[in-house]
C-alpha cells in the first residue's frame, strides 16, 4: 500500500469539504463566501501544495481568504509541514491552531493502520491471557464464532495482525470475557 503523503491527504480533504466535490481552487475559493469557513486552511495549504497559491490570491474573492493566502508566502509544502510538525510539539502560537489541526488530520489518517495493528497486539496478549486462564481452545473459539481457522491461529498464535481486522480480534475478546 503507498504510503500517504501530504500532498494527497490534502487533495483528498479538499474534495471532501468541499460542497462540489473538486480540486479546482476557482470553484473552491467561490464557496468561501457561501459560509464555508471550514475549507481555508486545508484550501491555502493544498494551493502551496500545488504550486497555485498565486492563482488562489487572483481568484479569491474573500478578504479573509486573501489575508490567509499570504501567511506561507514564499515556502514550499515540506517547509510549512516542518513548521505544523513543530508547532505540534512546542505550541509557540507561530502557526494559527487551525493548520496544526489539518496537519493533525493528515497524521491520524497516515499512522491509523499503525496503531490499528498495535491494538490489535494489546488484544492479542489479553486473548491468550484469558485463553490460559478459562483453559478454553483455539478451535472451540474459531469455531463458535464462525472464524477462518488459519486467520485465527496466525493472529493468536503467531501475532500476524493483518490478516484479522480489529473489530474480529474484539468479537474473539469479547467472546473469551463472557465464557
Amino acid at each position: 500500500m503507498k504510503k500517504l503523503t501530504f500532498k494527497g491527504f490534502l487533495s483528498q480533504y479538499v474534495k471532501e469539504l468541499s460542497y462540489c466535490e473538486t480540486n479546482d481552487i476557482r470553484q473552491l475559493a467561490r464557496e468561501l463566501p457561501e459560509k464555508n469557513y471550514r475549507l481555508v486552511e486545508p484550501l491555502v495549504l493544498y494551493a502551496l501544495s500545488v504550486g497555485k497559491e498565486g492563482y488562489l490570491r487572483r481568484v479569491a474573492e474573500d478578504s479573509f481568504l486573501l489575508a490567509e493566502s499570504f501567511r506561507f508566502e514564499g515556502m514550499d509544502l515540506d517547509r510549512v509541514a516542518f513548521l505544523l510538525e513543530c508547532e505540534l510539539g512546542n505550541e509557540t502560537g507561530d502557526v494559527p491552531f487551525n493548520y496544526v489541526k489539518v496537519y493533525q488530520g493528515y497524521l491520524y489518517y497516515r499512522d491509523k493502520q499503525k496503531h490499528q495493528n498495535h491494538t490489535k497486539m494489546l488484544m492479542r496478549n489479553r486473548i491468550n491471557e484469558l485463553r490460559l486462564q478459562k483453559n478454553i481452545s483455539l478451535y472451540r473459539v474459531y469455531t463458535d464464532l464462525g472464524l477462518n481457522s488459519g486467520c485465527v491461529h496466525a493472529y493468536v498464535n503467531n501475532g500476524n495482525v493483518k490478516g484479522i481486522g480489529l473489530k474480529t480480534a474484539n468479537r474473539i475478546l469479547e467472546y473469551l470475557k463472557t465464557a
